[in-house]
């Protein structure tokens, strides 16, 4: 029992379970998954730390392997998200994001058992960094910031 530690799968995690990334815990609010419509799944968990931070981690398997991806959501002008899709790029920060990636597909929030909803998603990237607008079905939007991961990062994952 001593030494033992329970290893969980990036995407397989569930309410309640917590875990520490960059020094900080981070508890698992809500679960939703994302149907890419031929380029994969990907599952999405609301986190909140200890200090009431709200943020997202997505976890995707691609060709066998876990990608993982960590943003907090940003609130722009839907006219300048708008701007940023036509124009293919972005500034938030002083840095500048070029469009890179462009995905359809539809979302569900598993915890609390809604419904499929269609969305558009426009990744940007400066280096490391990524700016993500969603376009949803209804012609709202949502921006996040944030930036790719190793699963290493994400450590002590525990089930509550």
């Amino acid at each position: 029992m001593f030494g033992k530690s329970e290893s969980f799968e990036l995407d397989k995690l569930r309410v309640g379970f917590t875990f520490k990334f960059q020094k900080v815990e981070w508890e698992i609010l809500e679960v939703g998954e994302y149907d890419w419509r031929g380029d994969g799944r990907s599952i999405e968990y609301k986190i909140q730390s200890k200090n009431n931070e709200i943020a997202y981690l997505e976890v995707e398997r691609y060709r066998g392997d876990i990608e993982v991806y960590f943003s907090e959501e940003i609130t722009i002008d839907s006219s300048i998200l708008e701007n940023a899709i036509q124009e293919k790029s972005i500034v938030y920060l002083a840095k500048e994001y070029s469009l890179e990636e462009n995905y359809r597909g539809v979302y569900k929030n598993i915890t609390n058992s809604g419904s499929w909803e269609d969305l558009e998603s426009y990744v940007f990237y400066k280096k490391d960094m990524m700016f993500t607008i969603e376009k949803w079905a209804d012609g709202s939007y949502e921006s996040f910031c944030g930036m790719e991961l190793k699963k290493s990062a994400i450590k002590n994952i525990k089930a509550n």
